[in-house]
C-alpha cells in the first residue's frame, strides 16, 4: 500500500513539472515575422535622404523588417497618391503637407493615427499641428515638419527714420505698421532720392492662403467665425469670410495697392534683396536665400502685423498611413520612431534642421537652431502658429480664396461683391467634388 502511494506521488510530481515547463514555454515571446514596408515620398529637397536614413536605423533595431522608400518628382506627387489609392497595391506610409490631410480623410485614402498620438499626448505638440490633421474628431496623420511665416523688414531704412522695430512679445497692428513704415518711406526718399515699397512678397501682388488669409483671420477674435475663416465641415464660407471684420480686412489689404501704393500690382524681382522694398512677408527659406545671394542687405525679422489677434499660418510635412495598408501595426511602429527626439535628430543630421511640431524640441536640442533666424521662426511657429482653415476642398479654396480673390482685390475690384462672389463660387463647386 504504502509503495503504491509513494509512486503516486511520483507521478503528481512529474505532472507538475511538465505543466510548469509547458506554461514556461506558452509564456515566451513569439519570434517576430518577417515583413516588408513600403514608404512614399515627394522628390522634394532632403525628405528622401532623411527618410532614408530613417528607414536604415529602424531596419537595424527591428532586422525582420524590410523597409523600401520610393520617391517621385514634387509636381506629380499628389498625382501619383491618387493612382496608388485606387488600386490595392499601395504603399504603407505617405509623407505629405498637413493642409490635404482632411482631404484625404474625407475619401477615406488614410487609417486614423490615435492609437498612437492619444490625448495624452498631443499637448507635446503645437496646438495647430494637431487641429490641421483632425477630421471628424480622429487623428489622420502624425505631425512633423512646419512652416511659419513673418515679416522680414530691412534695417537701414528703419534707422534712417529712427524706427525700432516690433518684437516677438509686442507685435505691431496694421494701423502702426502702415504709420510707421511710412515714415520709413519718408526717411528714404529725403536720404536717398529713392521710391521704395513699403511691402512685397514672394509673387506680386500677394496670393496664397498660407500668406494673405492671416491678415483677415486677425481682425477676428479667437473664436469668432472671423477667426475661424470657415465652418467646422470645411463646406461653408458665407458667414465666416465674409463677415464685417472680415470685409474691413478684406479692405485694408486692398488700400494696400489702390489708396496707399504701399505694394505693387506688377511683379518685381528680387525686390527686398535689391532694396526696393521696406518690408517683406515670406518664411524660413527666404531667410536662408538672403543671406546667399543679397549678403549686403542688412534684416532683421518681425511677427506679422494683426488687427485684433496675432497669428501665422502654419502646415508641414507629416506622416501618414494609407488605408489599404497591408502592414498598418509596423507602420505605425515606424512612424512613433520617426516622430521621436531620436528619429528627428536622425532626419535633421542627414538633411539639415528644419521648423518642428514638437513643443521645446528647439530648447532640449539647441544644436540645430543655432541660427538666429531659425529660432525665430521655431519661436513665431509656437507663439503664433494657427492651422489653415481645414477643408476637404483646401486645393478649391486656396485656388478661389487664396489666389483669385486677393489678385481681384489687388486690382480694385469692389471687396463685398468680390467676396461675396468668391464664396458661392467655392461652396457651389465643393459641394460637387
Amino acid at each position: 500500500m504504502r509503495k503504491r502511494i509513494i509512486a503516486l506521488l511520483i507521478i503528481v510530481c512529474l505532472f507538475a513539472v511538465q505543466s510548469a515547463f509547458s506554461a514556461g514555454q506558452a509564456e515566451a515571446p513569439k519570434a517576430a515575422q518577417p515583413s516588408e514596408l513600403r514608404i512614399l515620398v515627394p522628390q522634394s529637397p532632403g525628405i528622401p535622404e532623411g527618410v532614408e536614413a530613417l528607414a536604415k536605423v529602424y531596419m537595424a533595431k527591428h532586422p525582420e523588417v524590410t523597409v523600401t522608400v520610393r520617391s517621385v518628382p514634387f509636381n506629380r506627387y499628389k498625382e501619383q497618391l491618387t493612382v496608388m489609392w485606387s488600386s490595392d497595391d499601395v504603399d504603407d506610409i505617405i509623407t505629405t503637407g498637413s493642409p490635404d490631410i482632411v482631404n484625404y480623410a474625407y475619401y477615406g485614402a488614410l487609417l486614423p493615427l490615435d492609437d498612437i498620438l492619444p490625448k495624452s499626448e498631443r499637448s507635446q505638440f503645437i496646438q495647430s499641428s494637431i487641429n490641421a490633421v483632425t477630421y471628424n474628431g480622429k487623428i489622420y496623420a502624425y505631425p512633423f515638419r512646419e512652416a511659419a511665416s513673418a515679416l522680414f523688414y530691412n534695417k537701414k531704412y528703419f534707422a534712417m527714420a529712427g524706427v525700432e522695430a516690433a518684437t516677438i512679445d509686442s507685435p505691431w497692428t496694421w494701423s502702426e505698421w502702415l504709420q510707421n513704415v511710412t515714415k520709413v518711406r519718408e526717411a528714404v526718399k529725403a536720404q536717398t532720392g529713392k521710391d521704395v515699397w513699403g511691402l512685397t512678397f514672394l509673387s506680386n501682388p500677394g496670393r496664397g492662403d498660407f500668406w494673405l488669409t492671416p491678415i483677415i483671420r486677425s481682425n477676428g477674435a479667437k473664436d469668432s467665425n472671423t477667426y475661424k475663416a470657415i465652418s467646422p465641415d470645411g463646406m461653408t464660407l458665407a458667414g465666416y469670410a465674409d463677415t464685417p471684420e472680415a470685409l474691413e480686412a478684406y479692405t485694408f489689404y486692398q488700400k494696400l495697392y489702390t489708396e496707399y501704393k504701399m505694394a505693387p500690382t506688377a511683379e518685381v524681382p528680387d525686390a527686398f534683396g535689391n532694396g526696393q522694398s521696406i518690408t517683406f512677408l515670406s518664411f524660413l527659406s527666404s531667410a536662408n536665400d538672403l543671406v546667399k545671394k543679397f549678403p549686403a542687405t542688412e534684416f532683421g525679422l518681425m511677427p506679422l502685423p494683426y488687427f485684433k489677434t496675432p497669428l501665422t499660418h502654419t502646415g508641414g510635412f507629416t506622416y501618414a498611413v494609407s488605408a489599404k495598408a497591408k502592414n498598418p501595426t509596423v507602420a505605425k511602429d515606424f512612424i512613433k520612431f520617426a516622430s521621436s527626439d531620436e528619429g528627428i535628430q536622425i532626419y535633421f543630421d542627414t538633411s539639415g534642421s528644419d521648423l518642428v511640431s514638437r513643443i521645446g524640441f528647439s530648447d532640449r536640442f539647441p544644436q540645430y537652431f543655432t541660427n538666429a533666424n531659425q529660432k525665430f521662426f521655431s519661436d513665431i511657429l509656437e507663439k503664433y502658429g494657427e492651422a489653415r482653415p481645414a477643408t476637404p476642398g483646401y486645393v478649391l479654396y486656396n485656388s478661389i480664396m487664396g489666389f483669385n480673390l486677393f489678385l481681384d482685390l489687388a486690382t480694385g475690384a469692389d471687396v463685398e461683391q468680390t467676396v461675396r462672389t468668391k464664396i458661392k463660387e467655392f461652396e457651389a463647386q465643393v459641394k460637387n467634388m
